[in-house]
């Protein structure tokens, strides 16, 4: 079987290339051992071949707008890790100084940063201008997409940001108005499933199969190894729907998990949320609730990914902030599904782009055209846009013209290309992350510098494999899988997806179709710092053929029984590493702690002519909080110009 060439010429390739070739060329990718071995390398596109040559770390980075930028590509990091390191640090380095002086210049093109270029487009007058500069090859932080061609059909996974819900329309709330005004639509057409297959509960997007989400909604399939309460490898179907009857569990174990998982809590208001930010969600569930740690350990998998740290670190009021179960907030058997778009929440972000410039997606600004149509790269940059767009722009240095209370102006120094730029601005919005901040924003105050010392972050890894059928889950009755002990993350999902104008992939066993996996690497039992520190190690120390080698080993294990063959079944992988993924709030993170306010208060309020505004704080992250920041911090800049 071939996947036949699409004709879009933003897919970068121009010739066929096979199933085979999709895994041959992720092999490639892995290392130098396996450069020297006999692989069909001619048989690879030249888009691939090179890919692999330039970044053999990053591995295969599929096709279409993003195949270039699939999470921290070795080239991002690699810019990241020379700030970081103190690089461009003692004598002012040589620059090329450009002539235009903007009103605001943002740092940073994920939903923070394009929130901020928007409402700048909405409120500024026709003769202000703005810069925003982006590290990565095109715009949206987390919030990008994986594209595959497998036997002719296209195929969408989410790179990170995933998942939003449908505001009231009418509602007036912040979201609301966002849906209206960028013509975002409200209801959506989904794959059909044929009638003449058994009956299967899919997922909308990659996280109502986790515990405490929707888990009753979806058919999950519960894979337990000889040791872990059964004497063999053995599945279980949909354990919470039947409130874990058909499971390994204990009656008493049953009874425990039960009461955790529907508990509910009259307490309400700020001085309980409050408490709950003053200990972990394990001493809430264990201290202040009385349940064992097998529940902590059960749901350890989630807050790890989600908040970025075991229940043992997080805070228990970061916890509710998620819906976990027991903290006021949690979701029951009624528990409605989360939604995603095709390549999760990267529809957002070119929402903003083409109503930012409209010329930056062909087409019309259509749902259709603005998920289906090709980036227009040359119109991001162009001199005559109101907001202007730098894409691979990595900025090192912002810093005021003289004192922050009583400079004009503050420069801005960036790298692209290989040439440093410095460039000037009346203002200047932080939408990048605080662990970048810290090091570029030269004159930070002492209390904002002490105030990040205490943001801490944790990595993620979203790998998308694309297959060319999943009957192996279908025999299994499932859509989803989740897992115990070690393992490439704890789950993995088939959503049953939109269908957007040509974007209509086929929902059935026997076709191509994504299964995404979601990996927090956290480990309880150290402090938080700790925490983040070794999962970035593991992350980002492990190799793409080592991951690779993992999910298909894990996959012929769990699926083995059912015909699972990773020489027929796997078209490709891509795997996203995100190094700084999640804000882990620890006790205190919202709220503060020992009469102090907490560290987030302190860094939003900004200094002089630089206004910091990026989705950490706001707590938990998410798309509509990152560009409530970046809204907020556009209105302050635009109030000082």
């Amino acid at each position: 079987m071939k996947a036949k060439r699409s004709s879009d010429k933003s897919l970068g390739m121009n010739k066929q290339i096979t199933r085979r070739d999709f895994i041959n060329s992720s092999l490639i990718g892995t290392g130098g051992a396996l450069l020297a071995a006999s692989a069909p390398i001619s048989f690879l596109s030249s888009c691939a071949e090179e890919q692999i040559k330039k970044d053999v770390w990053t591995g295969y980075g599929a096709v279409g707008d993003y195949a270039n930028a699939s999470g921290n590509t070795k080239a991002v990091m690699e810019a990241a890790h020379k700030i970081r390191d103190g690089v461009y640090s003692g004598q002012k380095p040589a620059t090329k100084k450009m002539d235009t002086v903007y009103d605001t210049i943002i740092v940073g093109g994920g939903m923070s940063g394009l929130g901020a270029a928007h409402y700048f487009k909405k409120n500024a007058s026709a003769n202000q201008k703005c810069l925003l500069l982006e590290n990565h090859p095109i715009f949206g932080g987390e919030a990008k997409r994986n594209e595959f061609l497998v036997d002719g059909h296209r195929l969408m996974g989410p790179q990170g940001s995933n998942d939003f819900g449908v505001p009231r329309e009418g509602s007036g709330s912040f979201t609301d108005k966002l849906f209206e005004e960028l013509k975002i639509p409200r209801e959506f057409a989904y794959q059909e499933w044929d009638s003449g297959l058994k009956p299967l509960n899919f997922g909308l997007d990659n996280y109502a199969h986790m515990a405490g989400v929707a888990e009753s909604k979806v058919d999950i399939g519960y894979f337990f190894k000889a040791g872990q309460g059964v004497d063999k490898n053995q599945w279980f179907n949909n354990m919470w729907r039947d409130d874990l009857e058909d499971s390994p569990y204990s009656a008493a174990q049953r009874e425990e998990f039960l009461n955790w998982r529907y508990h509910r809590s009259d307490r309400r208001g700020l001085q309980f949320a409050q408490l709950l930010d003053s200990m972990t969600y394990k001493d809430y569930l264990e201290k202040e609730l009385g349940f064992s740690s097998k529940i902590t350990e059960y749901i350890d998998p989630v807050i790890g990914l989600i908040n970025g740290a075991g229940a043992d670190a997080v805070s228990a009021f970061a916890a509710s902030q998620i819906g976990m179960p027991a903290t006021g907030r949690s979701r029951g058997k009624n528990a409605s599904l989360p939604l995603s778009f095709p390549g999760g929440n990267t529809a957002f972000a070119r929402y903003f782009v083409k109503d930012i410039i409209p010329e930056a997606i062909q087409g019309q600004h259509s749902f259709e055209d603005i998920t289906n149509q090709s980036v227009n790269f040359a119109a991001l940059d162009k001199a005559e846009n109101q907001v202007q767009m730098k894409m691979s722009a990595t900025v090192i240095s912002v810093q005021h013209d003289g004192t922050p209370d009583a400079a004009e102006n503050v420069t801005v120094v960036f790298e692209q290309g290989g040439t440093l730029y410095e460039v000037k601005a009346r203002s200047v919005v932080m939408a990048s992350g605080g662990w970048v901040n810290k090091h570029i924003v030269k004159d930070l105050p002492q209390d904002i510098k002490e105030a990040y010392a205490e943001f801490t972050y944790a990595p993620a890894l979203v790998a998308n494999v694309a297959l060319t059928n999943w009957q192996f889950m279908y025999k299994q009755g499932i859509t989803a899988a989740q897992w115990f002990g070690d393992g490439f993350g704890f789950s993995c999902n088939i959503r049953k997806s939109m269908v957007i104008g040509d974007y209509a992939p086929p929902l059935h066993p026997d076709k191509p179709t994504v299964l995404t996996f979601y990996m927090g690497a956290h480990t309880s039992g150290l402090p938080l710092a700790q925490q983040n520190m070794n999962a970035r190690m593991k992350v980002f120390g492990t190799t793409f053929f080592d991951y690779e080698k993992q999910l298909r080993q894990q996959l012929s294990e769990q699926f083995g029984q059912h015909g699972f063959n990773a020489e027929k079944d796997i078209a490709g992988i891509t795997l996203n590493r995100w190094g700084h993924a999640r804000i882990t709030q620890g006790p205190g993170f919202y709220f503060g702690k020992d009469g102090k306010p907490s560290p987030r208060t302190v860094v939003e309020k900004g200094f002089g002519r630089i206004i910091i505004g990026h989705s950490e704080l706001n707590g938990h992250q998410n798309w509509s909080g990152g560009v409530s920041q970046g809204y907020k911090a556009a209105e302050k800049a635009l109030a000082i110009v």
